[in-house]
């Protein structure tokens, strides 16, 4: 008689345990964007029009109205390529606020005088930012004057800075 109860119990225990695994699974799926909708952005990115930025120089596209954000970073040859910032919401077509930020400097590598002398005064501080041929007024979104409408599809978007 107490081991058909503690069979009981035990069966009861193991739907009780399986029902809460189901129904945690059963949530809303992923958002998944609109294909139809969706964009990709790549372009180059020049100070005059000849002269490419800096490698590693971020450019980053928002889309309040959308809620969308995406980012890359510029190569050797000038490109930049975006990644959407939300797997989610994507690149949807619309208008884009556009920055532009120098590459961070490097941290100081482990074992240099730099490391050390930060360590010695309490940590590292950050390095002073390198004096950078992209104007200020492109590094926060709220201060350039970089406005641009992305199409769904490809897009290419070349910009001399220069010139905006």
């Amino acid at each position: 008689m107490l081991n058909n109860m503690i069979f009981k119990f035990a069966r009861t225990y193991v739907v009780l345990v399986a029902s809460v695994f189901l129904v945690a699974g059963c949530g809303p799926s992923a958002k998944v964007p609109d294909k139809a909708q969706q964009a990709t952005i790549s372009g180059k990115l020049t100070l005059d029009g000849t002269k490419s930025v800096p490698v590693d120089t971020s450019i980053v596209f928002s889309c309040p109205e959308k809620n969308a954000t995406a980012s890359g970073k510029v190569d050797a040859l000038g490109s930049y390529s975006i990644q959407a910032g939300d797997k989610g919401v994507g690149i949807p077509a619309g208008r884009y606020k556009v920055m532009v930020r120098p590459a961070e400097p490097p941290a100081a590598q482990v074992g240099t005088d730099a490391y050390k002398n930060g360590m010695m005064q309490g940590g590292m501080t950050p390095a002073a930012k390198p004096k950078s041929d992209i104007p200020e007024k492109f590094h926060a979104l709220d201060s350039s004057t970089i406005s641009i409408e992305v199409k769904p599809g490809p897009n290419t978007i070349d910009l001399d800075l220069s010139k905006l």
